[in-house]
């Protein structure tokens, strides 16, 4: 297995993207056998020739996973990966890249190979004949000189994920040799991860790179940009959301109009305002408008009423998980269209795309960005009809595919519609928010954060007394195994900061969340420098890679970690800011569980090497890993002076039974380790360590030492 990330791609122009100027400026790339390199490269072509270097190697039947929350830019990637094939660069071992569109309507309606090479030659006078040609060619060969590029699995019919051409594709039922790279947000790629060989996650951007961002876009102008960084600095709401290039990119765009969101909600407001009278603007419609309209409802008409039948469009297509729409959708959804033919588009607010099907070419829609669709759905639910919008709100509001619509719905209404307060409180006139809510975690934590963005700090209040935070002695939130997106993990640190709460001593549990580099950068941005206490943290089966390890290492100092749980994660864990968590003299960590995580020789030796200079910490996990003889002096000297690790688990590595001996025989001069626990050997070779061990133990006793010493083999 392999896994990667990457940094955000940069998007130039005001809301364009354009391949051409498209950078990628980071790289960390792990493999089953260590890779120490860190590209820093202005060309983006290097950096995914160092991606798809399995696929280069002409290994067969390899599927890389390309993840990245909405706008971080996925799609962008994969243009830019065709266009570099396109170009001669990339990829030139294969004859046939094949870029797949899954939103595509004639692409959800192929259910042959055949068809979509048809599709592809669409349009020249030999269709039919280079179709049958490729078509032999590729069943002949297994698909051995072809890549699929599929974009947008998230956005592929949950029907269709069950049963259809691309799903035999990915499942390897047809064409088994084929290359695939595969896009998609997180939360819809679970069922992708355990077959991909390669895992790809594009990052957001760092502060480094926003700043790069922002002096770029305003242009070196120093107060514009002090300006805008003062006001980042002081609107959680907004930076928080800004690590995804296309808001860094509204942000801009609204700021250089004049104006400053008050909230992540005020942003898209403010850009559909700004949009749709840009778009009148072009239409020489200037006298229709008002430079200071900053609210969709005082848009001019006919856009007032058309935005209107928009917004109630998003709710329904939201409903049904529509992201694609037909002119026929668009007409019947919007009838004042029809009459206004230049408001097809949404006055700017819809983006055309051209499809070349087998029976000609079709135009379908979507909105500029799903964030965009889930404002105005959650503006369409603000103003029902009382009795409707109670009825949305029992239906769907706690819906993971719709917690952002209505955590801007409560910042609309400031939580204070009458249907809302009824539907808190379970119809119950006596009391706020009713026990089936205040006795679930992270509808606590969603609705704390709708609150928060309200302003309503009595309702926050109540939601921090909540007694499903309690756990023995002490606070917890227990998380493990849930699946959610990265907006709501932002819902959990905004908890974990602003409420009343600063020590959370029975700890943080997101074993087996997911939540990714990006999850621990988010958790990294909120919680480091907060004041925030806790005592344990399970990171373990996140899907982090050596991009996390520093950002862990600062978490762990900051907030006072105690017991650590990094267990099955990749993170190497060379880096040497990683083990401040050992050295570093305000670390207070003590147990630490990093088994199967990718752990080299090297990573050992430098690991042992800051347990050494720090001497605090009492228990070591690092089990199956792939530490060998190379690291055998380091953990032997470690352990010859230290005095603070009273059990070390190593079972589960290649290293060799002489090697265990070695640091069996440093333990003599040691005098608090109990628990040693090292692989499983041949019966013989654990005979001569038990023997060995018998006589360290006697050492230990003649100087003293009345700690037991034991080993375990596994």
């Amino acid at each position: 297995k392999q896994s990667a990330a990457i940094a955000a791609l940069v998007h130039s122009g005001e809301i364009h993207r354009s391949i051409s100027e498209t950078k990628c400026k980071r790289l960390k790339l792990e493999t089953s056998e260590p890779v120490e390199k860190v590209i820093n490269a202005s060309k983006i072509t290097k950096d995914i020739a160092e991606i798809l270097t399995m696929l280069e190697a002409g290994n067969s039947a390899q599927l890389i996973l390309i993840e990245g929350a909405p706008g971080i830019g996925k799609t962008v990637l994969l243009h830019e990966i065709a266009y570099q094939w396109g170009q001669n660069r990339l990829l030139q071992s294969y004859k046939f890249v094949l870029l797949l569109h899954l939103r595509d309507p004639a692409v959800q309606q192929i259910s042959t190979i055949h068809g979509l090479l048809q599709l592809f030659c669409k349009g020249d006078i030999k269709a039919p004949e280079i179709a049958d040609k490729c078509n032999d060619y590729l069943f002949e060969n297994s698909g051995k000189d072809l890549i699929f590029m599929l974009d947008g699995y998230d956005e592929f019919p949950t029907a269709l994920q069950e049963s259809s051409l691309i799903t035999s594709i990915l499942n390897r039922l047809v064409l088994p040799d084929c290359g695939v790279i595969v896009s998609s947000r997180p939360h819809a790629s679970v069922n992708l991860r355990e077959e991909a060989s390669m895992r790809v996650e594009i990052l957001g951007f760092t502060e480094e790179e926003r700043q790069h961002y922002i002096q770029r876009a305003l242009k070196g102008q120093q107060e514009s940009i002090r300006e805008l960084n003062s006001y980042l600095d002081h609107h959680w709401a907004i930076s928080s959301i800004c690590f995804v290039p296309f808001n860094m990119v509204v942000l801009i765009f609204i700021y250089l109009q004049g104006f400053l969101p008050s909230s992540s909600v005020d942003l898209y407001n403010l850009f559909i305002c700004h949009t749709v009278c840009r778009h009148l603007a072009k239409l020489n419609h200037q006298d229709c408008l008002d430079n200071t309209i900053t609210d969709i409802r005082n848009l001019p008409e006919p856009c007032n009423k058309i935005v209107e039948q928009l917004s109630k469009l998003s709710l329904e297509a939201l409903n049904g998980n529509q992201l694609i729409f037909t002119v026929n959708d668009i007409e019947a959804a919007c009838p004042d269209i029809i009459t206004n033919p230049e408001a097809i588009n949404g006055f700017g607010l819809l983006q055309a795309v051209e499809h070349l099907g087998l029976t000609g070419t079709t135009k379908t829609f979507n909105f500029v960005h799903f964030s965009i669709q889930e404002f105005l759905a959650a503006h369409y639910v603000a103003h029902l009809p009382p009795e409707q919008e109670l009825l949305v709100l029992k239906d769907k509001f706690w819906s993971v595919l719709h917690f952002n619509m209505f955590a801007i719905y409560v910042a609309l209404t400031k939580g204070q519609h009458p249907s809302f307060k009824e539907f808190l409180s379970g119809g119950n006139a006596e009391v706020a928010i009713a026990d089936e809510f205040l006795n679930d975690q992270l509808k606590c934590l969603r609705l704390f954060r709708c609150f928060c963005e309200a302003g309503d700090e009595k309702m926050c209040k109540a939601i921090e007394n909540a007694k499903t935070f309690d756990y023995r002695k002490g606070k917890r939130i227990e998380l493990s195994d849930m699946r959610f997106s990265h907006s709501e993990l932002e819902s959990v640190t905004l908890f974990l900061t602003r409420s009343s709460y600063k020590e959370w001593e029975e700890g943080i549990n997101f074993y087996r969340c997911y939540i990714q580099d990006q999850g621990v950068r988010i958790l990294h941005h909120r919680l480091v420098n907060s004041g925030t206490i806790i005592p344990k943290l399970w990171l373990d089966s996140n899907g982090l890679t050596s991009s996390s390890s520093c950002l862990v290492s600062d978490i762990v100092i900051s907030c006072k970690v105690k017991v650590l749980w990094i267990d099955s994660n990749n993170i190497v864990g060379e880096d040497d800011k990683f083990h401040s968590m050992f050295s570093d003299p305000s670390s207070e960590l003590q147990l630490l569980h990093m088994a199967d995580a990718m752990l080299s020789s090297k990573a050992a030796i430098k690991l042992f090497s800051a347990v050494a200079i720090g001497n605090k910490l009492k228990v070591l996990w690092i089990t199956s890993n792939k530490i060998s003889n190379e690291a055998c002096q380091t953990i032997a000297s470690t352990l010859k002076n230290n005095t603070s690790l009273v059990e070390l688990k190593m079972g589960g590595n290649p290293f060799s039974g002489e090697t265990a001996q070695i640091i069996v025989t440093a333990l003599q001069h040691n005098d608090t380790l109990q628990e040693l626990g090292l692989p499983g050997y041949s019966e013989e070779i654990k005979t001569e360590i038990v023997l060995q061990q018998k006589r360290v133990c006697e050492i230990r006793a003649s100087h003293g030492c009345r700690v037991k010493f034991e080993v375990m083999f596994w």
